[in-house]
């Protein structure tokens, strides 16, 4: 998963205000659920676009008092906050009795200071692949791309998302490079797609795209719903333009959360391992 940025720092005495000269500050959401698993929720601020953010005031950002509730239509269930360092900030609402079912929809509900907002998603039938695999890149000698066939769903508009996670380097799934990507040019049909190691900071770019032999790689296929895929494309955009201003598209990010902003997906998910050989 990934934690949102464009989070807003307010200072007080217990959390941060919502108000800083004329901005007004809105709920962010990041949360997932899958089928087997409870929900997980990072919640925070977000911030004036002239904001100095870094390491120190990222904590203020987060949400640690909030109320965040989810229902799947049956029951309801209010998430606890606890503690996570795979995560910074370095909390997150988890639930314990509600765990993801495919075909459901969950309905996600954040409380704090008097604000509301609201998302709603489903998680899809999971994706199952025919095949996954290694190759070494044309002249590398030990960098290469993860590799996975599988055959397209014909009978509903499809959409999917990577992540990997390389064993003893990675802390948690990262999305692959260009992860987000839907049926519209092969539905139905069977599909080879090969994929680049996500971004993550390092100092060695052949290391941000590649992955390198002897490396053991989980990958996590998932489907999402169309909200979410929308929400992922746009956000992918502006991740890639950011700092280019001659490439930004002036589009808002496609949030699905109601009176704030992020995102709160439901992934169908299957797991692989890959060892690069």
């Amino acid at each position: 998963m990934l934690l949102l940025a464009g989070l807003g720092f307010y200072q007080s005495c217990d959390e941060p205000n919502f108000e800083m000269e004329d901005y007004q500050s809105k709920i962010v959401i990041d949360g997932w659920i899958e089928q087997g698993k409870f929900p997980q929720v990072l919640l925070t601020l977000s911030a004036p676009y002239f904001s100095d953010i870094d390491s120190a005031s990222l904590r203020d950002y987060a949400l640690t008092r909030a109320k965040a509730t989810i229902s799947n239509g049956e029951v309801s269930e209010v998430l606890t906050l606890k503690p996570n360092n795979v995560y910074f900030p370095p909390y997150l609402y988890i639930g314990t009795s509600i765990k993801g079912e495919v075909g459901k929809t969950y309905t996600l509900t954040v409380e704090y200071a008097g604000i509301k907002a609201m998302a709603i998603t489903t998680i899809p039938v999971p994706v199952t692949l025919d095949s996954v695999w290694f190759a070494l890149e044309p002249n590398q000698d030990s960098l290469g791309l993860l590799w996975l066939k599988f055959t397209d769903p014909v009978e509903a508009k499809n959409y999917y998302r990577t992540l990997t996670q390389v064993k003893n380097k990675d802390t948690k799934y990262i999305p692959t490079y260009f992860p987000n990507f839907n049926d519209e040019y092969f539905n139905g049909q069977e599909i080879s797609v090969s994929l680049y190691k996500g971004n993550k900071i390092s100092t060695n770019k052949e290391d941000e795209l590649y992955y390198t032999l002897g490396d053991t790689i989980m990958l996590k296929a998932t489907s999402i719903d169309k909200n979410s895929f929308e929400f992922w494309k746009t956000f992918q955009k502006e991740i890639i333009n950011t700092g280019n201003p001659f490439a930004s598209n002036n589009a808002r990010v496609k949030s699905n959360v109601t009176n704030g902003l992020g995102i709160w997906c439901g992934y169908g998910s299957t797991y692989y391992q890959v060892i690069a050989r």
